[in-house]
């Protein structure tokens, strides 16, 4: 009996390798390209949902009535809610009325936002509260409560906070003149938070990804990403860049 060797030339033979070599192809080529593209909507996807704000602007430069004098019948109510999630403490109020600020509501918001090492309080530029309000509208969360991490620091705990070295406290940080909150919100990403914030180009940005919070102040325009181990490079931290808190200057 003889053998014929196996050969490719042959056509039977040609035929069945070509069958292999597809089905190989079929087996691994196939799952590993819609792999590939259901990654790719799934990455773009969420870089749509992290990009998909609202359409919600930041309203004008508001005035400052005397005590008393009648606020605005109409107009946009804007109100916010914050928290200090560890004391539990929550303050819910509409703190402007169309172009008008409700002194009553910012004398709450002060008292809300104070030092909380020496209890001091300061009063706030009311665009702050503006920059926040407008921050949850556009992401869709205006009725969000905003964890409060840090409001307003006396010059004297700003101090002791950069001597003890435990935190990148800028020496004119805006937490001093009252234009900072460092801030959480349930439900939201720290980044999604930086990047609304961001969109609204109204001053100074931090993101803090160790401990997942967002400093938010209407100081100079600027942002940064503070890594502990990076240490603090030019132009960064928190509240860099100082500035006299302008809420007298809103009074009509």
């Amino acid at each position: 009996m003889s053998y014929r060797p196996f050969s490719l030339r042959h056509p039977a033979t040609s035929r069945l390798f070509g069958v292999v070599v597809l089905f190989a192809l079929a087996t691994f080529a196939i799952p590993a390209a819609f792999a590939a593209n259901n990654g790719t909507r799934r990455h773009s996807r969420l870089r749509a949902i992290g990009h998909a704000f609202m359409n919600v602007t930041l309203p004008g430069v508001g005035f400052l009535p005397d005590y008393g004098d009648p606020l605005p019948a109409d107009g946009i109510k804007y109100e916010i809610k914050l928290a200090h999630g560890q004391a539990g403490d929550m303050i819910d109020v509409v703190y402007r009325v169309g172009d008008a600020y409700i002194p009553e509501a910012l004398d709450q918001l002060d008292v809300f936002l104070r030092d909380t090492h020496n209890k001091d309080v300061n009063q706030f530029d009311p665009h702050t509260f503006d920059v926040l309000h407008t921050m949850l509208a556009k992401l869709g969360k205006s009725d969000g409560v905003i964890d409060v991490l840090s409001g307003y620091r006396s010059q004297e705990t700003n101090d002791a906070l950069r001597a003890s070295g435990t935190t990148n406290a800028a020496e004119h940080s805006q937490h001093i003149v009252a234009k900072a909150v460092d801030l959480r919100v349930e439900g939201v990403p720290a980044p999604l938070l930086r990047d609304a914030a961001l969109s609204l180009n109204a001053g100074g940005v931090g993101y803090y990804p160790r401990s997942q919070f967002v400093h938010v102040d209407t100081g100079p325009v600027r942002k940064w990403t503070y890594t502990p181990h990076a240490g603090r490079r030019a132009g960064h931290g928190s509240g860099h860049g100082s500035g006299r808190h302008g809420r007298r200057a809103h009074r009509k």
